[in-house]
């Protein structure tokens, strides 16, 4: 689930996560999270190992978000205009770590 939520610093520096999603991340006084700044400011995760849906959602989050100006300047404004980037980048993946074509 990827929702936005503001929350302010203290003067102290010190950043208030809301109940809520302290809750739903089961977030408790002392647990460690990690801090990840991007492009646009900062990711905090949990230190808790994350399943592959988890970690394929941040990837693509994280790599939507940090494209998306460059995208857009490039003119590609429709999904279906970064699908078809994202086909011809697997298929040269696919071909430079196989060394053979995946099909479409």
């Amino acid at each position: 689930m990827s929702t936005w939520t503001t929350s302010n610093i203290s003067t102290a520096g010190r950043l208030t996560i809301p109940q809520k999603l302290r809750d739903r991340l089961r977030l408790r006084q002392g647990s460690k999270v990690l801090l990840q700044e991007v492009a646009d400011g900062v990711v905090i995760m949990t230190t808790r190992p994350l399943t592959q849906p988890q970690m394929a959602e941040y990837l693509l989050d994280s790599l939507v978000t940090g494209i998306g100006p460059e995208a857009e300047r490039l003119g590609l404004r429709e999904e279906k205009d970064l699908d078809a980037v994202i086909r011809v980048i697997r298929q040269r993946t696919f071909a430079e770590r196989y060394g053979t074509a995946k099909p479409a």
